[in-house]
Order: structure tokens, then sequence, then C-alpha cells
């Protein structure tokens, strides 16, 4: 029962003993109940009009509690009492209450009764007591019995038909008085438990990997404090011992990942990035992803130090040393990487050091790159080259056009750009902009002339400066949140911040402000934002034209960002997904271009992210991952690229290439009889009849089943091949969970079976690296401003293990605190067998029950 009801009890209580009254009260006399007055209302009129006696409040209570205990508590114990008043009768004699109790529960034992009523009680007063006993009361009563822990000689009965916790309650404070609250918590959590030092260490050790805390966080003397106060003597490393156990936590640990990886069936994918640390360290940062139990699990498998060049053979040296530690240099199947020109060389240099490593044709481009690429493609029609800001300040294009310069102020690029800018990848950046450049994709068959160019860059401009005004103004802030309240329609309060380098911000920023139309113009124009030397909005008012064509500009970005969102989804960016994302983005973007009525400068966008998309459509064919995985999709099959109009040449092509990796890597051997080879019973011509016929018939129909046995056990009928012939399937729609039904319900040897692996290993594979820069992130938590000092295994060591140790099975906590305990014993362990432990402890054991 909840803590509040029994509160209520205790406070409207007028008497109470250590045992619940059994005896009969008189009942009360029916008085009409003034309108409008609620039950404790009534209770006190009644009781001042009338001169007969009238039970207890707690009683009536203890009724409710009982009647109310159901799922529709306070309804049922309302409709309880409306109904005993309707009858002119009040349920207050202990007999009549019981009797009410025992009706609700026909032929149930007192033990059943008690078991019923204890998965009600909510109160924690019942901690403090032994399980209840049933006690054979006088008159047929049952007594439940509540025996003190702390105190057994002592007990509280109440029967069972009452569930009030008073005297309960009671007996508890007298027990454990309240004045000291910290003997109580730390007698409640001694009970059952035990100090490890190892495993105090252990815990350290994972808590500052895992949750990027400081090594230096066990020098606080709060923290020491907060521990000692729970026990004692407990032990605490030093920041030094704490990095160290970290790292020895993570030695022992690779040895686990490179057991689990080896144990494997399937193939294994990887993501690889490049990162430079806030501390200027280099790091390529690996993650590796595989397929368990119709679910896609992953890590980051390591941080490897760059002190190099960035060379792709020096990458791929590194890479490859790397996989060959972890005993997977031959399991890997797809490599998922940004557009980077290195990369390519990097992949066939590893081809070259290990032949198992596919090389280009295993290369899966990231796709979230891609969509970044299109949106900036898109976006460089509406923006100018961001400002950069150096020891001279913001450098100014000193031809640029007055109207857009007029937006501009010296403080316009804010620490959150400089900040995202040195998050960025230079190099990745350069590129990116190198790649639009030669590209050529200004030369658009949109008519653009620069008055339309400039209409585009106004709108944008003026929106994105405005979030930036607000967010950087408390004062605009509280105004434009002052305006949107006399709005009902409008349930935002702020625009989104825009920052230069994070290209889908924009289209966020453009949504809020669409949101917010109706207010942003009052905003502009308040008198106190246009002062001289103040942040002067009237300037960024926007006009019907600049609404429209942001409208526009949204539309034609939001599918884009969703594709993003979607993709970027650890178990569901995978590669079978890229190209139907790819056609719908394609059909998306030709019917803005083809659509007349919208803006040039939005239309001309839409042909500027065609090219993008055009051009890494194509790319899919330099690779085999993308059309082999959608092939093993159910739904799929070549019946998708038949739906897209491919030419036949394509098709066939996309059929011979998954035939050939069936045939050379998967298919088992032929080592069963064909189907049409199993020998059948010949069946005499020389008589017919009804009974040959038949007989002829069943010969047939275990032919035709035998064929079906055959392909199960791995013979000559090809699974592949029939797979591709059936017609899609348009139920399924996780294909990693199809087939993963398949592996588990076919045996090893069948050709569905290898089929089945075929898929999950190619479906598997990620469609982007995002997890790979998520390592990125973590490894910016480790290494944050004020922790600069931190060495390169440190940051390595705190990155993999934090990620290992999501994997609930990869690092079991019993072993790990054994390899802290045996490493913190070493040479201490015989001094402590000469000499006793403390309070009984055995020599040399490091865990000490408290007492």
């Amino acid at each position: 029962m909840p803590a509040s009801h029994s509160q209520k009890r205790r406070c409207d209580s007028t008497a109470s003993s250590d045992t619940e009254d059994v005896s009969e009260v008189a009942p009360a006399q029916s008085q009409p109940k003034p309108a409008g007055k609620r039950h404790k209302g009534n209770l006190a009129a009644t009781a001042s009009s009338s001169s007969v006696h009238t039970p207890s409040a707690a009683t009536a209570s203890d009724t409710e509690g009982a009647a109310g205990s159901d799922v529709d508590g306070p309804v049922a114990a309302v409709a309880e009492r409306v109904h005993a008043a309707s009858q002119g009768n009040a349920i207050t004699k202990p007999s009549a209450k019981r009797a009410v109790f025992l009706s609700k529960r026909p032929g149930m034992t007192p033990e059943q009764i008690l078991a019923e009523l204890k998965t009600k009680w909510r109160s924690s007063v019942y901690k403090h007591f032994e399980e209840p006993k049933i006690i054979q009361g006088p008159n047929g009563v049952i007594i439940h019995r509540f025996v003190c822990r702390k105190n057994p000689s002592k007990h509280i009965d109440r029967v069972d038909y009452e569930e009030s916790t008073g005297n309960l309650t009671r007996h508890r404070s007298l027990c454990e008085p309240d004045d000291i609250p910290e003997v109580a918590m730390i007698t409640a959590y001694a009970r059952g438990t035990a100090y490890s030092p190892a495993r105090v260490r252990y815990l350290l050790a994972m808590w500052c990997a895992r949750r990027h805390r400081p090594f230096t966080i066990v020098d606080d003397p709060e923290f020491q404090e907060l521990l000692c106060m729970l026990y004692a003597k407990v032990e605490l490393p030093s920041r030094v011992t704490l990095s160290r156990d970290v790292q020895m936590i993570t030695l022992d640990g690779k040895i686990r990942v490179i057991a689990f990886l080896s144990s494997l069936p399937g193939k294994i994918h990887i993501c690889v990035d490049g990162w430079t640390s806030p501390n200027v360290l280099s790091f390529l940062g690996v993650t590796a992803h595989w397929h368990r139990d119709g679910a896609i699990e992953h890590i980051i498998l390591d941080f490897i130090r760059l002190t190099n060049g960035h060379t792709g053979k020096y990458l791929a040296e590194k890479l490859v040393e790397c996989l060959t530690e972890y005993g997977i240099q031959k399991k890997v199947l797809a490599v998922t990487l940004d557009n980077a020109d290195n990369n390519t060389t990097m992949l066939k240099e590893m081809h070259s050091l290990v032949k198992e490593l596919r090389g280009p044709k295993a290369r899966v481009r990231c796709f979230g790159h891609v969509l970044n690429l299109v949106v900036k493609a898109i976006m460089s029609m509406f923006m100018r080259k961001p400002k950069t800001k150096g020891d001279a300040g913001v450098q100014a294009d000193a031809n640029e056009d007055p109207d857009l310069a007029a937006l501009d102020d010296p403080e316009d690029v804010d620490e959150d750009d400089l900040e995202a800018e040195q998050e960025a990848d230079q190099a990745r950046e350069d590129a990116d902009d190198a790649l639009l450049d030669d590209m050529a994709i200004n030369n658009v068959d949109v008519a653009l002339t620069p008055e339309k160019i400039k209409e585009g860059r106004l709108a944008v401009e003026k929106v994105t400066k405005l979030s930036k005004k607000v967010w950087n103004s408390p004062a605009v802030r509280a105004a434009l949140a002052t305006l949107t309240h006399e709005v009902p329609d409008i349930n935002s309060e702020v625009l989104v911040r825009s920052v230069a380098t994070r290209w889908n911000t924009v289209a966020a920023v453009i949504e809020r402000a669409l949101e917010l139309q109706e207010v942003l113009s009052d905003l502009c124009d308040m008198a106190q934002f246009n002062k001289p030397r103040g942040v002067r909005l009237r300037r960024f008012i926007l006009i019907e034209e600049d609404w429209t064509l942001l409208d526009q500009l949204h539309r034609l970005l939001d599918p884009f960002v969703y594709s993003t969102n979607e993709i970027s989804h650890s178990s569901r960016g995978l590669v079978h997904e890229v190209i139907p994302f790819m056609d719908l983005l394609t059909e998306h973007v030709d019917e803005f271009i083809a659509d007349e009525t919208l803006h040039p400068a939005v239309r001309g966008a839409a042909k500027r992210g065609r090219a993008i998309l055009d051009k890494y459509y194509t790319l899919t064919d330099t690779t085999t991952v993308y059309r082999i995985a959608m092939m093993l999709h159910p739904r799929y099959k070549t019946q998708y690229f038949k739906d897209q109009s491919w030419p036949d040449e394509w098709i066939t092509e996309a059929r011979e290439i998954i035939e050939e990796e069936w045939t050379s890597n998967y298919k088992p051997k032929e080592d069963a009889p064909a189907a049409a080879e199993i020998p059948i019973a010949p069946v005499p011509a020389s008589r017919s009849g009804p009974g040959r016929r038949s007989a002829a018939a069943s010969a047939n129909t275990r032919k035709r089943f035998a064929a079906i046995g055959s392909a199960a056990k791995g013979g000559r009928a090809d699974a592949l091949k029939i797979y591709l012939e059936e017609p899609p399937s348009d139920t399924v729609s996780d294909p990693l969970k199809y087939w993963d039904l398949v592996l588990k319900s076919t045996p090893e040897s069948s050709g569905q079976h290898a089929l089945a692996q075929m898929a999950i290993d190619f479906l598997s594979a990620p469609a982007t690296s995002t997890d790979a820069e998520r390592a990125f992130s973590r490894g910016r938590l480790t290494v944050s401003r004020l922790r600069h000092s931190l060495a390169d295994e440190s940051v390595r060591a705190n990155t993999v293990l934090g990620s290992w140790a999501r994997i609930a099975d990869l690092l079991p906590e019993a072993d790990l605190i054994e390899v802290v305990r045996q490493h913190s014993a070493g040479k201490k362990r015989a001094a402590d067998v000469e000499q006793p432990a403390p309070n009984g402890a055995k020599a040399g054991d490091d865990v000490i029950v408290l007492n």
C-alpha cells in the first residue's frame, strides 16, 4: 500500500494498540451528506452532529485500503462506499468486514490469502520484519504475526482482513531511531554485502574508462570521504595506479576480444577513419562489426597511433598490423571508408599484404559522407565561403555584394564555428571542396542569373545569421519567447543555432524559422534591438519572397536530413539500403529540377545535388558488396533492378558477380548425389490397374520430396539458383533475422545453410563509418581541454575499454576482478600469509566481509 495512504491513516487515527482491536464497534447512524463535500469533511460533520459512537477514521481508512487494493483501487473503494451508503448500512463491525473480505476470496486457504495480500504490499516497513506467520485466533479469526528482524523477541499481530501499517511503522520507529540515519543506511547496505579492494579498483577503472572520468578523481577529498563513510578501511588506488589498472584490464581484455572474434562463424567488417586528438596525437580509429543472433554488434577495435605521413602505403601497413594482432586479417570482408584519395591506395596495399583482404572490390564508401557532400553541393548555391579568423581578424572579400556584406559583423565567427572547424577533418574538407570545384557543377541547365543567386543567398544568410544573434543574446531570446507565448500554435521558443561546418544544421535552422515565421518580423522590428551599436535585427527581416524560397529549400533538404539520421544508426545503416536510398533521392531532386514554379536558385541547387548523386551511384559498380547484398535481400533479389529499369546487361553482370562469389567462397562441395540420381524403386510396366497407378504416383511423390531432402543436405541442387528463381518475398522486412532463422534451422552441410551464412556476411556490412567517427567523439571526451597531458597509451586504453565493456559477455567482471586481485597481490601475498589478517579474515585474502 502506498506510504501516503498509511501516513493519512496515522494522522486520522484516534486510537491504536500493538494488537489490532478485534472487538465489535457500534455502527454509526447514517447522516445526510452535504453537497459538495468530500469524505473527510463528511466524517467530521457526522462526528460533530451525532451523539452515537463513531468508528475511528483509521478503521474506515483500513476498509478503504482493503477494498481499494485492486487494479482500479480508488474507484473500487468509492464505489463500495457509495453502495454501502445507498443501502443505509456501514461496514464497521469486524465480523462484517471479515465476511466481506472472505467473500472476495472464496475457497482460498489462509496461506493463499497471505500470498495474495503480500503481492499488494508496497510499504517499505515490511522489510523490517520477517515473513509473517499465520496464527489461529479466537472465533476462527486468522492473525498475521510480524516478527522483528532486529529484535526477534518482539512481534506485531494483525488480523488478516486489516492492512493498516500504523503499528508496524511505530514499532520500526522505536526500533530504528530517526536521529541517526547513517546507522540505518550502513546497516542496510552491509547486510549480505562484501567489500573487495580488487573490485573497488576494477570499478574505478571501468568508471573512468566508460564515463570519461579523469584519473585524478580519486584525489578529490569529497570522493574519498564518501567511500570512507561506506567503509572506513577502504583502500583507494592513486591516480597513477588507476591509470595502470585501466591499461592492465585493457591488455587482458584484448586477449578475450581476440578469442571472441576468432569464435565468430561469419565475416567481420571494419570501419576506418583518421583523427587528430586535441593534444596533437594522430590516430587511426578502427571499429569492428559482426552479426550475432539476428542483430549487429560492434566495438572500437583499436586506436592506432600514427607517427608518419598518412600515405596509403603507411596506413595499410599499420591497419594490417592491427588486424593481424587481433587475428582477423583473413576474416575481414567489407571495409567502410570515407572518400579520401589515399584510401584507394591503402586498400590496394592491404590486398598485396594479405590476399584474403579483397582491396577496392570490398570497399564501402561511407554513405553518410556522400549525403553530406550532396547537401554541401546544394547549399553551395546559397552560401558564401566561410570567413576565417586569423591574427588580422575576420578576413573579408573586397569585391563581395554590399547587401550581403551588410549582414556581416566582426563577431560573426563564434567559438562554436571555430570548435567545429577544429573537430572537422581538414584534409577531408579540402578534398570535398576540390571535388565540388572539379566537377564544374556551376554549369547547370537551369537558367540562373546573378540576381537570382543573390536572392537565394540573402534569404539563407538572413535566417542563419538571425539564429546566431538570437542564440548569443539572452535579451533577444527572452523577447522571442514572450512573442511565441502569445501565439497558441507555436510550440518553440528559440531558433536553432547554425554551425558553418555542420551542413545539416542549416535545414534545422530553416525549419524552425518557418515555424516561428509569424513572430520573427515583430522581433526584428523591436526598437530596443535596433540601436546603432546593438544587434540591429531589422536588417534580417525576411520578405514574403524570402519565406517562399526558404520553404522550397527546406522541402529539398528534408529527405537528405532524414536519410542521414536513418543511415547513421548502427543497427540500421546497412549496405543493402544504399542503392534504394540513392534511387529515392535521385527521383526527389529530379522533381525539383523539373518544377518550373520553383525559384531558379532552388532548381539549380537540386541540379548540383543530382551531379553528386550520379557520381557516387556510378562508383557503387566498382565494388561487389552493394549488388550482392541487395540480391540476398529476400524482398529485392533481381526484381528491384528490373523495377528500376536497369539494362539487361547490368542485371546479367550482377547475377554473374553473386554466382562467382557463391561458387568460389560459400557453395558446399558436391558430396551428396543429385536429386535426379537418387534411385527410385521401379514400377513394373506389364501390369496395369488402379493399384499400379497408385504405386507410380507414390513413387513420383517420393521422388519430388527426395529432391527437397537432397537440396537440404547439400546435394547438387544449387541453393543460390533456387533462391534467385523464386519470386521475392514482400513480407520480409528484416533480412538479417530472416537469414538468421534459416541459418539456425538448416544442417551445417546444406546449401541453404551456406547461402544463409553468405547472406548474413554481406547484409551485415555497415553503410557508414559513423561508428568510427563516434569513436573519436569518445576520444574527445577522454582527451578534454583539461586532460591534454594524457599519453597515447592512456587515450587508447580508455577509449577501447569503454567500448568493449558494452558487449555483456565480452569482459566478464569476475574474471577481470581476479586479474586485478592477482596483480595487486604480487610479492605482498607471502608477507600477508605470515601475519593473520584482522577481523578473522583469511590471510592473503583481499575480501573482507562487513560484520
